[in-house]
């Protein structure tokens, strides 16, 4: 090729070997962890399996307010002969632990959660007893072991309680405050720095008409974000071979991942993958993937960071984030599999052609007739619109026909999305 106003011709690879490609060049790093308070620990992955060094409860206690006995002296209960019990003693959940024990005939007043004194087996509601002076009457069979969780009911000492790679949930971070842990070991978020090809845009504002916001970083840096990494913003690329190969340096300097927005594709200032190249082997890995929209979307490596190459329309841009940054945020935090986005089944609505490639297929679900419906939106790569008016996607293999009321997997663009599906 000897034309000056082409870069370069970019290669049309297999989407799914570039994802292996890309994975398999950061399988090797040694993923980083950090102590966080149970407050901070929402959402984080278990760097380590949890297992409890208690048993609980630590004793045996009642899960109601009545009456502490020995089940034995109900023996024959009936309603015209109660068995009689004498009142000695009240116990609350402060008491533990406690020395008090009830003998043959006694019955000791246990509020909820009370331990069970020495001598009983059993509680009764206080609500089926009666009361007469300091005497209590029964007037049912009590069966052992009725109205008392017992000692480690719920957790025993050394169990395993939680997973390494779990994503913490309020209960699982509950669990691990009643174990008497105040700070977990957790997966270090990763740090991406997002950078934007263009002497046209401007940071956030249009100041000038002639020129662009800065918006696509905002989305690309709020949907890292959802997935549990640190975005960076870290401004615009000038249109210069230099500058872009500066930007780059530092932000790969400072940060886990870079992101550049723009710049990849064949034109004569589309210079991020010469960049790449300079900055350190092996450079870029994968330049153009067979995907619909997202095809100039790419990847090289610089000193062991990955540099995530994106498109500079939005459509693409989406396309390109969702095929290689979520599937690198997930790894750094962790985790394996799809784990990062809820997946729905849903029915289309309407027949779907892929076309020579792989197709980003942009879908809107909803809920309509008791089934989930997913209703394709489209509209040009580069209208933002297109990806707000969408809730979710599915990659549909080259050449492939889905007619009308096939079920598909579609993957939600996060958690956010899961309160528009009406």
């Amino acid at each position: 090729m000897n034309r000056p106003d082409i870069r370069r011709l970019p290669k049309r690879s297999d989407p799914r070997e570039a994802v292996m490609k890309l994975l398999d060049a950061v399988k090797s790093k040694k993923l980083l962890t950090e102590k966080v308070g149970l407050a901070e620990a929402l959402g984080r992955t278990l760097a380590r399996d949890a297992t409890s060094n208690i048993n609980i409860p630590a004793y045996d206690k009642t899960f109601i307010d009545g009456y502490a006995i020995n089940p034995k002296d109900t023996v024959g209960a009936s309603t015209s002969k109660p068995a009689v019990f004498k009142a000695v003693g009240k116990l609350f959940p402060a008491d533990y632990p406690t020395n008090a024990e009830v003998a043959s005939g006694e019955a000791t007043y246990v509020a909820c959660g009370a331990p069970i004194p020495k001598g009983a087996a059993s509680t009764i509601k206080v609500e089926e007893t009666r009361l007469n002076g300091n005497k209590i009457e029964i007037i049912r069979e009590i069966k052992s072991g009725e109205g008392i969780i017992p000692l480690g009911d719920d957790v025993k000492q050394g169990a395993l309680l939680l997973n390494r790679g779990q994503v913490l949930r309020p209960q699982d971070i509950g669990l691990l405050a009643s174990i008497g842990m105040s700070e977990v070991e957790v997966f270090k978020k990763p740090k991406i720095a997002i950078l934007s090809g263009g002497d046209e845009l401007i940071k956030q504002c249009r100041k000038d008409p002639s020129k662009i916001a800065n918006n696509y970083a905002l989305v690309v840096g709020g949907l890292a974000s959802e997935l549990g990494a640190t975005a960076v913003l870290n401004g615009i690329m000038p249109d210069a071979l230099d500058q872009v190969q500066a930007k780059i340096g530092d932000a790969l300097s400072d940060a886990d991942i870079v992101v550049t927005i723009g710049g990849t594709s064949v034109g004569m200032k589309d210079f991020v993958p010469d960049a790449i190249n300079q900055l350190g082997k092996p450079g870029v890995v994968v330049q153009g993937v067979s995907l619909r929209p997202g095809a100039v979307s790419g990847f090289g490596i610089v000193n062991g960071k990955p540099v995530v190459m994106l498109p500079g329309h939005i459509g693409s841009c989406i396309g390109g984030f969702y095929l290689f940054v979520a599937p690198l945020i997930r790894f750094y935090c962790g985790l394996d599999g799809d784990g990062l986005l809820p997946c729905l089944i849903a029915e289309l609505v309407e027949e779907v052609d892929s076309g020579p490639q792989f197709r980003f297929l942009l879908l809107h679900l909803k809920r309509a007739e008791g089934k989930l419906l997913a209703e394709q939106v489209e509209g040009g790569s580069s209208a933002l619109t297109t990806i707000v008016k969408s809730n979710g996607y599915s990659i549909i293999p080259p050449h492939t026909i889905l007619v009308k009321g096939t079920n598909l997997d579609v993957h939600l663009f996060g958690k956010l999305e899961l309160a528009q599906i009406t």
